[in-house]
């Protein structure tokens, strides 16, 4: 709903010396909502500093490059280590997981010799079954026979 005119909301519309002012990443918040974290162009997230004055031109002192080339060498260092840290723990990882690959597939290949197994001994029982009932229509036949030339 909105205000009618003449009367306020209870928003002051001019901050006094003494109000803090809300401001969103360091910088004035313009639209006076504490809550609103966008930027709008009239607030850039990053401004650009004041060109140095001449005398602060000639207060700049010597960098010390041999501290920073110290510092940099000593960063290069220790991310070289962290990579091998890195590199050894994936190879051990990697072998583990080859290690557990392995002795799974040599547990299926022990199974499926077992069923290998079991298939050629059935096979073969069965084979003999076979034979031993074509050996018994064999001596059927030939009893057969020995009697036909007997009677």
């Amino acid at each position: 709903m909105a205000t009618p005119a003449g009367e306020t909301n209870g928003v002051e519309e001019h901050p006094s010396d003494t109000d803090e002012v809300p401001r969103v990443n360091g910088h004035l918040d313009v639209n006076g909502d504490p809550s609103s974290g966008s930027q709008t162009p009239e607030t850039p997230q990053h401004q650009l500093p004041d060109p140095p004055s001449p005398e602060a031109l000639e207060e700049l002192q010597a960098f010390d490059w041999e501290d920073f080339e110290a510092r940099y060498e000593a960063a290069l260092l220790r991310a070289s280590e962290e990579e091998k840290a890195i590199l050894k723990e994936a190879e051990s990882l990697s072998k583990a997981w080859a290690a557990a690959a392995s002795s799974h597939d040599d547990a299926r290949a022990v199974k499926r010799l077992q069923t290998r197994q079991r298939f050629v001994n059935l096979s073969e029982e069965k084979l003999s079954q076979k034979q031993q009932h074509y050996v018994e229509v064999v001596r059927a036949f030939e009893s057969a026979l020995a009697l036909l030339k007997s009677s």
